[in-house]
């Protein structure tokens, strides 16, 4: 499947520019997750120095205008990270079988253990029939644990066929990916500790992220195939037609006969757009795309190193990405002096405007 290129969304073009800012130093590792709280401008960093650094982006025209505001210290890897819903709680998901929370207001934090393995992922979700705000946690030991934070143990858990790589949630749709290639849905509506089906991946090879978009109706998942695919939660909705397609390849530098072939590393919707998400790669380089026009929004110049996470801001019109060595070619080309980096792309304008007149076209 091949995506054509717009014309008319760069900015550019119109005679306006996206403006980039840095994030004030930092992380001191790469990142490994990036989330935008759902109320405010405050990013969510997660990453292998053993912190979830909270950033206010609340006014982003210069490195100036972002500032540090928090820091959860946890000591160990983190893998993931998130927001409450009301943006007062931030958590986050760590190699030590942990999840760490901090209250934004009050700075108090407090641990929640259940897991045996490795929390890989973590999720505020959306369960009707709980009385309080719910995280669920997705780990190497082939569980989804559902925790109430008035409480030190999991109300729950959803035993899965293998290790859980990438999990997302919006609405009532939960999914998470396992290192069997397995895909397993849930409706959090329904029942949260039931599996409402489970799929092979459309993906051939792991799994590396998934996403799920605003409404639940859709969602994303990548790989380390170089190739993204795109499916209908509920395969009786007919308004939407699944595809695959490859992208973060290029020609080989050594052979014009051969293509390089990266990682995807991160795969996210935007809040605003159900239909545009953006892309991450080895290959230093992050691409947004329209999966319901079939075409490639926006592309952006290659950066110095691999892009291991982005996230769209809750208005869609930033979007922040992180820069460090992701560790898809080994520790033998791990290099001292990586650049390990955060920053903001502030988009001057929507990236797609509503309602669209554009024909579709699939290919």
């Amino acid at each position: 499947m091949a995506f054509r290129n717009a014309t008319t969304s760069n900015s550019a073009a119109n005679g306006l520019q996206d403006k980039e800012v840095i994030f004030p130093k930092g992380p001191e590792d790469t990142i490994s997750a990036l989330r935008w709280s759902p109320v405010s401008n405050h990013l969510a960093a997660a990453c292998w120095d053993g912190k979830v650094y909270i950033f206010d982006a609340n006014n982003p025209t210069s490195t100036d205008t972002i500032k540090g505001v928090a820091a959860i210290t946890v000591g160990a890897p983190v893998l993931d990270c998130d927001f409450s819903k009301d943006g007062a709680i931030a958590v986050g998901a760590a190699a030590d079988k942990k999840i760490h929370l901090m209250d934004l207001n009050s700075s108090q934090t407090m641990t929640l253990e259940g897991h045996t393995s490795p929390v890989r992922t973590v999720r505020f979700v959306d369960v009707p029939s709980a009385n309080a705000p719910i995280i669920a946690s997705g780990s190497w030991d082939k569980t989804v644990r559902y925790w109430d934070m008035r409480q030190p143990q999991p109300i729950g858990a959803l035993q899965l066929s293998e290790r859980v790589y990438a999990m997302d949630a919006n609405s009532s749709l939960l999914i998470a990916a396992t290192a069997d290639n397995q895909v397993h849905f849930v409706n959090l509506h329904a029942n949260p500790l039931q599996l409402w089906k489970s799929i092979e991946s459309p993906l051939k090879h792991r799994t590396t992220a998934v996403s799920v978009c605003t409404g639940g109706t859709h969602w994303a998942t990548v790989g380390i195939e170089g190739r993204a695919a795109i499916q209908i939660a509920d395969e009786k909705d007919e308004s939407y037609k699944a595809l695959s397609y490859k992208c973060h390849r290029e020609t080989s530098a050594n052979n014009r006969n051969l293509t390089d072939v990266y990682t995807l590393n991160d795969v996210a919707f935007s809040p605003t757009h159900k239909d545009v998400l953006a892309t991450a790669g080895s290959d230093g380089t992050y691409s947004i795309w329209d999966v319901n026009l079939r075409q490639r929004l926006r592309s952006f110049p290659k950066v110095a190193a691999p892009v291991t996470s982005l996230s769209f801001s809750r208005d869609g019109m930033n979007l922040a990405y992180a820069v460090g060595y992701d560790w898809a070619k080994g520790y033998q080309h791990s290099k001292a002096g990586t650049e390990t980096k955060l920053v903001l792309r502030c988009f001057p304008k929507a990236l797609k405007e509503e309602p669209t007149t554009k024909k579709k076209t699939f290919y």
